[in-house]
């Protein structure tokens, strides 16, 4: 019988009327979030911003756009700007998907009683490329929306080029409703890793009380109204020595920043006002920056991916390890160290078949971090463009060199769990540490024997089930740096 388990992860309202800050290192420490109110209408202004629900669970945080246009026409479709990583998607772009789930407006916790949900048709578009944005359509007009009291949010027409005040309104996990986060905004200008996704154009911000649930919030310049951008996700909490190993965020004394690394990230979305036309989304409308695009997704899903050092001159060069699909039947290619470089077009590849969708290609031997860049091309006459560029998927890696000492062997506990076997190796999920494990019959695994590619990660804990047991385990530490220990040897019985 094949072995079946599975990886288990032990998974004041006077800052309202802030004026804009100045450009200076001096800016004021940002309030305690709010919990805001409605019931009175005090903030109808916001009610356009609300929860995103999936199969009936509160997802991401949304907010209705203000499509009128000059013509103001209202008749159109209703939009709904959120994050890319809202919309089902893990890698890429995506355009016209469809999309299962509801949108609930006026999401504050004293109006939430018999609160009224309209359902999501479509993804119009979505990306992963160097940012995390997403637009989605409604079944329901903008029309019928503004007469249901809902108020759209307009959307800047230019991304903030320096410091300033900003609201960011979410629906956190952890707020029975809308919560008010106000701050100081910056433009960003150091390359930022998020597990599988770079991103070289962003601002930071350093609000408080952002939590998962946050993801899609607008973030509104305190002077106009209008959103500046979407949040994306935060670098709280995480150490230093993590932000530059995983994050590339390695205290740049270069460059001058008003922010610290720690903070909440957010992309612009002043380019998308260009592709609204008569109310209606459209990607071929004159002015819209987002084609030509090329649809991407790869395997690799998971973190920034390490490689060992070469020591000798004779040992291999390590090479990118990525399987892809792409809608374009060519692409081109470059490794950089500076992801910055993904943008410019000198140093590209010829253009090669996308048919076999695999890059082996030589990363580098010194140690740090690297960057691939592809970009998807209808014929070898294509040329960057700012649609094109602006669809560029980078992967980021980093080579290491392993210490000289041995790591200790794993330690864990068992304990049963209905028909399962639950194996703990720690008690809660470290980045930089896991766990490599291996099961197989008994009497014909030897581990001394069996592959390191064999072996699969496990964060902090799995499970097995009780009628394969019994198995021989065999397990290993690795850390970030891929030091490892010696193998272990166990036999996992029934209780």
């Amino acid at each position: 019988m094949a072995l079946k388990f599975f990886a288990l992860k032990i998974c004041t309202l006077a800052a309202l009327t802030l004026p804009q800050l100045a450009c200076s290192s001096n800016y004021p420490e940002s309030p305690e979030p709010v919990l805001l109110s409605n019931a009175d209408t005090q903030f109808k202004h916001w009610n356009g911003i609300g929860k995103i629900f999936v199969d009936d669970a509160g997802y991401c945080t949304a907010s209705l756009l203000d499509t009128r246009g000059a013509t103001n026409t209202t008749r159109g479709p209703a939009y709904i700007l959120t994050n890319g990583h809202c919309a089902s998607i893990i890698s890429g772009s995506a355009a016209n998907t469809a999309y299962k789930g509801q949108m609930q407006f006026n999401y504050f916790h004293d109006t939430l009683v018999d609160g009224k949900r309209y359902e999501i048709n479509k993804v119009n578009w979505a990306s992963l490329a160097s940012t995390d944005v997403a637009i989605m359509e409604l079944h329901t007009s903008l029309d019928t929306l503004l007469k249901d009291g809902i108020t759209p949010l307009k959307l800047a027409s230019a991304a903030p080029t320096r410091p300033g005040r900003v609201h960011v309104i979410g629906a956190p996990e952890i707020a029975p409703g809308l919560r008010l986060s106000s701050c100081t905004q910056e433009p960003a200008k150091t390359t930022l890793v998020k597990y599988l996704t770079v991103h070289t154009n962003y601002q930071k911000q350093d609000c408080k009380g952002i939590a998962p649930g946050s993801s899609g919030s607008p973030v509104l310049d305190a002077a106009s109204g209008e959103i500046t951008g979407v949040l994306s996700g935060t670098t709280y909490g995480i150490s230093p020595d993590d932000l530059c190993f995983w994050h590339a965020l390695c205290a740049d004394t270069k460059t001058k920043s008003l922010l610290p690394d720690q903070a909440s990230h957010s992309f612009p979305v002043d380019y998308l006002s260009y592709c609204f036309s008569g109310g209606r989304f459209d990607m071929d409308a004159a002015f819209c920056t987002l084609k030509p695009n090329f649809y991407y997704s790869s395997s690799k899903d998971t973190d920034v991916q390490l490689y060992k050092k070469p020591i000798n001159s004779s040992d291999p060069t390590p090479v990118w390890d990525i399987d892809f699909t792409m809608s374009t039947p060519f692409y081109r290619s470059k490794t950089v160290r500076d992801a910055q470089a993904c943008y410019s077009s000198e140093r590209f590849s010829g253009t090669k078949s996308t048919a076999d969708g695999k890059v082996d290609e030589p990363i580098g031997r010194e140690t740090g971090l690297y960057y691939l860049c592809l970009l998807g091309v209808e014929s070898a006459n294509q040329r960057p463009s700012t649609g094109l560029q602006r669809n560029t998927q980078i992967y980021p890696a980093r080579i290491v060199e392993p210490a000289v000492d041995k790591l200790p062997e794993p330690t864990f506990i068992t304990e049963p769990l209905d028909d399962l076997i639950l194996i703990t190796f720690r008690e809660k999920q470290d980045r930089s540490i896991w766990t490599q494990f291996y099961a197989g019959p008994i009497g014909e695994t030897n581990c001394a024997d069996i592959d390191p590619k064999s072996y699969e990660k496990v964060e902090n804990a799995i499970a097995m089930f009780l009628d394969d047991l019994p198995r021989t385990m065999c397990s290993f530490t690795m850390d970030r740096n891929l030091s490892t220990s010696g193998v272990r040897t166990d036999v996992i019985q029934r209780p």
